[in-house]
């Protein structure tokens, strides 16, 4: 099973590659499953689901696999004991979190979620840190301080936000979405598929690489320019292409 990032692996911003919808019919011609998996928060499923459709790419919501999807899982498996948030990300995602059984709760919640929230004003991001410096745990859907766009602008992602947050409290939060590889065990688990039977195929070293040689997955790197911003070190990835064009020419002779 092929797990594909999205921003700077099928698309650009608001503009799809043109090797993209190719490569996905030979995945369907093959009988080889994939979805999409994807460290921004700040979409619904349901968003991501429209946004490719507008770009001839037609799936359902069981094609994806977010950051707050791993969030939600995480929380259940590991903290059934959380019930109530404070959630600091888009109203978007807050009905995934709905219909998970968690409640909202912006005074005596027993946990702060940070995502990539691209609609905030001041007093929410004070809100947050009075919650985290009062000593109510926080976890934050992914780690990326920057997210990719097309149009003339820098978009600071909830990495950054995390940051700040943990610099004015003195305080840290517990960082999930990739490269955390158990992103891609749930997302897998999901599927019925064994995780070294999968390749995770994206831009960054850093996250989509990384996350997929922490999981135990064949990688693919997307050679994207300055899509790292820092380039690790050790993180050598199974496959490196230009695009995925190339990577399906490799997998026609597998």
């Amino acid at each position: 099973m092929f797990f594909l990032d999205m921003d700077g692996t099928i698309y650009h911003g608001g503009t799809l590659f043109p090797t993209t919808l190719p490569f996905l019919e030979f995945l369907r011609k093959r009988g080889i499953g994939y979805a999409f998996l994807s460290n921004n928060s700040s979409n619904s499923t349901e968003e991501y689901v429209a946004k490719l459709h507008r770009m001839g790419i037609e799936t359902t919501a069981e094609n994806f696999y977010t950051s707050t999807c791993y969030t939600i899982d995480y929380l259940r498996r590991n903290h059934p004991e959380i019930k109530r948030i404070h959630l600091f990300g888009m109203p978007c995602i807050r009905p995934e979190f709905t219909a998970a059984g968690f409640e909202f709760d912006d005074k005596t919640p027993q946990a702060v979620v940070v995502a990539f929230h691209r609609a905030f004003d001041y007093d929410d991001l004070c809100r947050t840190a009075y919650l985290l410096r009062k000593g109510i745990p926080g976890f934050a859907t992914h780690p990326d301080v920057y997210c990719p766009t097309d149009q003339p602008t820098w978009l600071p992602d909830c990495g950054a936000i995390t940051r700040c947050l943990e610099v004015s409290t003195n305080t840290k939060l517990k960082v999930l979405g990739k490269p955390d590889p158990g992103m891609l065990r749930e997302a897998a688990g999901r599927y019925g598929i064994p995780v070294e039977q999968c390749l995770m195929a994206g831009d960054r070293l850093s996250t989509d690489i990384a996350l997929g040689k922490n999981a135990g997955a064949v990688t693919c790197h997307i050679l994207q320019p300055g899509a790292d911003l820092v380039v690790p070190e050790n993180i050598h990835p199974d496959f490196q292409v230009n695009n995925l064009g190339e990577l399906q020419r490799i997998w026609e002779y597998v």
